[in-house]
């Protein structure tokens, strides 16, 4: 399997990530703000291109493979078939391309938790990432099970995902608002059966949890 995604994530966190959380943390409360929601998106928006590049960058493993043919139900053309055939010398990059553009237009777009979701049917189909909780929301670690304390923020592994990057959609599609967007809100409250609050803040600390929880995921993932 290819894991290359996961090591230039971990290189990302640990290079720039860290170095610009340490950075924020010299700054006074009001002059990080704006700053922390820009950092907090970017690691988020770099979690989730991962997960995009890694599921395009295994689509051959069975999984994978089996629901890009799921999209392919159209019949092709003798035309086009005789030119696949006299390209030969491409016909498995032409293939490659086709599954890929497959996956893009299923899976891909489908909510980042449904995503994250998928990729570890690929490398960890035995792991309850949907259902069990497992996320200590304190500080974004992932134990064996944790007892759910609240219910305003999931505890599962796609549920607390999804959660962070329902977070991120409020600030990039909300004009920067700290409140979700109504669809969010009711895909967590359908999803993962718990109802987050209205609003929310983005502090140091929600940056800091958000890289250990991914950190931890990739662990996971990589078994």
């Amino acid at each position: 399997m290819d894991t290359e995604n996961f090591d230039d994530f971990l290189i990302f966190v640990e290079k720039e990530l860290d170095p610009a959380t340490t950075d924020l943390e010299h700054l006074a409360d009001a002059n990080r703000k704006h700053i922390q929601k820009l950092v907090y998106t970017n690691l988020v928006d770099r979690f989730d291109a991962m997960v995009d590049e890694a599921i395009l960058g295994n689509f051959r493993e069975e999984f994978l493979l089996n629901e890009a043919l799921k999209s392919l139900s159209q019949p092709i053309s003798e035309s086009a078939l005789v030119r696949l055939l006299m390209e030969a010398a491409n016909i498995q990059a032409a293939l490659d391309n086709r599954l890929q553009d497959s996956l893009r237009n299923s899976i891909l777009r489908e909510r980042h938790s449904k995503k994250l979701s998928t990729l570890f049917q690929v490398f960890q189909p035995e792991e309850d990432c949907w259902n069990k909780p497992r996320v200590n929301i304190a500080d974004g670690s992932i134990l064996g099970q944790i007892k759910p304390q609240q219910h305003n923020t999931p505890y599962s592994i796609c549920g607390y995902a999804d959660w962070l990057y329902s977070r991120r959609n409020s600030m990039v599609h909300g004009a920067g608002t700290n409140r979700f967007l109504e669809n969010d809100r009711q895909q967590i409250i359908k999803l993962f059966k718990c109802t987050p609050a209205s609003t929310f803040r983005i502090k140091l600390s929600s940056i800091s949890n958000a890289a250990t929880f991914y950190q931890a995921v990739i662990n996971i993932l990589r078994g």
